[in-house]
């Protein structure tokens, strides 16, 4: 009798080992999108949210979502490798799109830098967001949000995610755009939600709008007014690390110039092939005799002036400055 109940117990035993190894290998096996998001200018983490679409960027394929929680960090799961565009945003800070390739059964690891926004009055915002139940289906909501851009620049994202069920969505315009490269219009852009039985929670909902320069509206969540507002960055002075904060002094400025450009710069700028990414390439600029963009002569007195103003398709990056700036023009001469 002694014998058949260690014998059994031995085998529940065994049992549940594999079962414990199972759930590990499942867990372990999981395809994750995950990071830090910074600011460029101190290294300090940043809380947001992020969008990914998947496939190619500016797909206008969002289907996945996360939190960027104050400790700067994210985690989206999604269900296999491939090609997906992660955009990154927060309040105050030029959002952030990149392409990247994913690799089935692993955590893909992505440390991203956002410039802060120095035109922030210029930034869409959302002033309203309604939920209303869909007539005749009660497992569908409707959610609207009022979308202004200052700038009459608004582009295609305007955006939603839940980040309950880490799905991303984009927003109707309220009238038809074609090309949806074009300038978007303001008004009510709505999205018609399939709540699948779940009761609908607005807690688990952010939303954020963005233009053709790369501003995004303040990042926006429950009661999503100037309280839902997710601030950047926690409160308190924290001591950013001091290669974010000075260049070098001499030989090593083409390498700080090189993080400096990374960190702003290749948002939108290829440095290493004469092609366009958001914006004209850099491949070779202080060797042309003009601007690629505005024509301009190419001397370190422009070059400087369109980093710190921005022009009327870049935004300004006027936290580039002194040292700063020295290193970078440095890298762009290297190109």
């Amino acid at each position: 009798m002694k014998k058949n109940k260690l014998a059994l117990l031995i085998g529940l035993l065994f049992i549940f080992t594999l079962m414990i190894r199972g759930l590990w290998a499942y867990e372990t096996n999981q395809t994750l999108i995950s990071g830090k998001m910074v600011a460029a200018e101190d290294g300090r983490p940043l809380a947001g949210v992020i969008l990914i679409e998947k496939g190619r960027l500016y797909g206008k394929n969002y289907q996945f979502s996360g939190l960027v929680d104050e400790n700067g960090t994210f985690a989206v799961k999604v269900p296999e490798g491939g090609d997906y565009a992660l955009h990154l945003y927060a309040t105050g800070y030029i959002y952030f799109p990149i392409g990247v390739e994913v690799q089935t059964g692993k955590d893909n690891q992505f440390n991203i830098s956002l410039p802060p926004n120095a035109a922030i009055k210029a930034a869409p915002t959302i002033s309203k967001v309604s939920f209303k139940p869909r007539a005749g289906d009660p497992e569908k909501v409707v959610i609207e949000l009022w979308v202004d851009d200052p700038n009459d620049d608004l582009s295609h994202q305007v955006l939603g995610a839940n980040i309950k069920t880490q799905e991303g969505f984009i927003f109707k315009p309220p009238e038809f755009v074609f090309p949806w490269t074009k300038i978007y219009p303001d008004g009510v852009y709505s999205l018609t939600y399939d709540t699948k039985g779940r009761s609908f929670d607005p807690n688990e909902w952010f939303f954020v709008a963005a233009d053709n320069r790369c501003y995004n509206s303040p990042v926006l969540a429950h009661p999503f007014t100037k309280q839902g507002i997710v601030q950047a960055k926690a409160s308190g002075k924290q001591k950013a690390p001091p290669s974010a904060m000075e260049a070098p002094d001499t030989k090593d400025l083409p390498e700080f110039g090189r993080k400096t450009y990374e960190n702003n710069c290749a948002i939108c700028h290829y440095a290493d092939k004469r092609k366009k990414k958001v914006g004209p390439s850099l491949k070779g600029l202080f060797k042309m005799r003009v601007t690629p963009g505005r024509k301009l002569p190419v001397t370190e007195e422009n070059i400087c002036n369109q980093i710190q103003q921005g022009s009327k398709r870049m935004p300004p990056y006027s936290h580039i400055k002194g040292k700063t700036l020295k290193a970078l023009i440095a890298y762009l001469k290297s190109l």
